[in-house]
């Protein structure tokens, strides 16, 4: 039983996906497999899966796979949920897209197994590819994913580098919070003729 399960008592628990996030793939080309890495309870998932993508979820907790593929069925979507710690996880399937919100911390004590995560990761798109991640606003974090791909993926074209605002509300309580994030959006190269 994953922690997440506890939370995810409460429906829709993160609200909707970042505005900045919405407008950007709304437009992005083409309308390919995306894999959404800690999806949860699916809020970028689903309007992945709305806007025409072919959409793959894994996270651990087995709720919040099942809250996510029951939504896409009642929005007649379809959308793949794997249970699974994305961490060990045998990734063997190439993406056009893949979606890391809120996953990485960069915490010294995750450190290395964000940055494998990150590295296998990086490994599954295909050539022109879009990785997007999201932190929150942290310069420790920001540098961090800056890093790994200057040292790592220094090819690779920087879409998004930018500081945005995100407010939450509770449907049930009227409570709302406001927090920031760092929303990095990275293109794989297409290999050169």
């Amino acid at each position: 039983m994953s922690v997440y399960d506890k939370h995810y008592q409460q429906g829709n628990l993160f609200g909707a996906p970042y505005p900045e996030f919405v407008a950007f793939m709304a437009d992005w080309e083409p309308k390919g497999t995306v894999l959404d890495v800690g999806c949860g309870q699916g809020r970028d998932a689903l309007f992945l899966a709305n806007q025409g993508y072919q959409v793959t979820g894994i996270d651990a907790s087995a709720l919040g796979i099942e809250q996510m593929v029951a939504a896409a069925e009642t929005q007649n979507l379809t959308l793949t949920g794997i249970v699974a710690d994305f961490y060990s996880y045998p990734f063997s399937q190439t993406y056009d897209v893949v979606v890391l919100d809120s996953i990485l911390h960069f915490q010294k004590k995750d450190l290395a197994r964000d940055l494998a995560l990150l590295q296998t990761l990086t490994e599954q798109l295909n050539p022109g590819g879009l990785l997007c991640c999201f932190v929150h606003k942290s310069k420790t974090k920001e540098q961090r994913l800056k890093a790994f791909f200057s040292q790592n993926r220094p090819d690779w074209a920087i879409l998004a580098s930018q500081h945005i605002d995100y407010t939450y509300e509770e449907p049930e309580t009227g409570f709302r919070s406001t927090s920031q994030f760092f929303m990095f959006l990275g293109q794989r190269p297409f290999p050169t003729p």
